[in-house]
């Protein structure tokens, strides 16, 4: 299947897909970006979901990789959830290839002004104790973050941040990083099953890809330089903004 865009939108959409990455590799949140605009230039629902998760394997890998070589990514149990992760997100995007585009236009908006509402509604991550009783349903947590990354997606870092901090009680930069390793898990189970299928629009993913790298690199360094002082308030002033674009956009 061909696709024909104009020029004026792989301009627009570079610079989405940039600034999408570049606060989605500080607070999350940056598909909340991404998805709408590929809808509003005329793009399928399935061919937006599938581009927007090959596209965004590249700023969730590179923020990971940043997080990484400067010492935040400490979890220990990483490796099982990037499996849980990735096994939700393959069973949640079989589940939304199987869905026509005509009922995707219509639970979109919806899901989109719920993950605004969510934004809006929760006070912002804060450090807490582990409960013990909590982390035994963690693994289904994780689970079911990356279910609905792979079923929609926009918000799943930010979700991802909340549970690690919340439930976890560890530091939001350390949240942050192992949220972007889980992302990446997410995103590319969804990109395989996607792109077996056909919808990946292969050329717009590749500029889109750049401009992720570019956005991820900067964002994911920002954000290590200043730490939580930077990251926490963007976690606010992201979840108003997108909230506010996807209400009155």
């Amino acid at each position: 299947m061909e696709f024909s865009l104009e020029f004026n939108t792989y301009v627009i959409l570079f610079i989405a897909a940039f600034l999408a990455s570049l606060i989605d590799s500080i607070a999350g949140g940056g598909g909340l970006l991404t998805t709408p605009a590929m809808l509003l230039v005329g793009i399928s629902p399935l061919n937006t979901l599938a581009t927007n998760k090959f596209q965004s394997c590249f700023g969730t890998f590179t923020s990971t990789y940043n997080y990484y070589k400067n010492g935040f990514l400490t979890e220990p149990k990483r490796f099982i959830y990037f499996f849980l992760s990735f096994a939700g997100s393959m069973v949640g995007t079989l589940l939304v290839s199987r869905i026509s585009n005509e009922v995707l236009e219509n639970i979109i908006p919806i899901l989109l002004i719920s993950a605004a509402i969510f934004f809006i509604l929760n006070r912002g991550p804060s450090t807490s104790d582990n409960n013990n009783s909590l982390i035994y349903i963690f693994n289904v947590i994780v689970i079911l973050i990356g279910f609905y990354d792979g079923f929609f997606g926009p918000g799943t870092g930010s979700f991802f941040v909340l549970a690690f901090v919340i439930i976890k009680g560890i530091s939001i930069m350390e949240a942050t990083a192992i949220t972007k390793l889980l992302n990446f898990a997410s995103n590319f189970a969804a990109f395989i099953i996607f792109a077996l299928k056909g919808y990946v629009i292969w050329e717009l993913g590749l500029i889109m890809a750049v401009a992720q790298i570019g956005g991820a690199n900067l964002g994911s360094r920002f954000a290590i330089t200043n730490g939580e002082k930077v990251v926490r308030p963007v976690l606010v002033i992201v979840s108003i903004l997108l909230s506010i674009r996807i209400l009155f956009g």
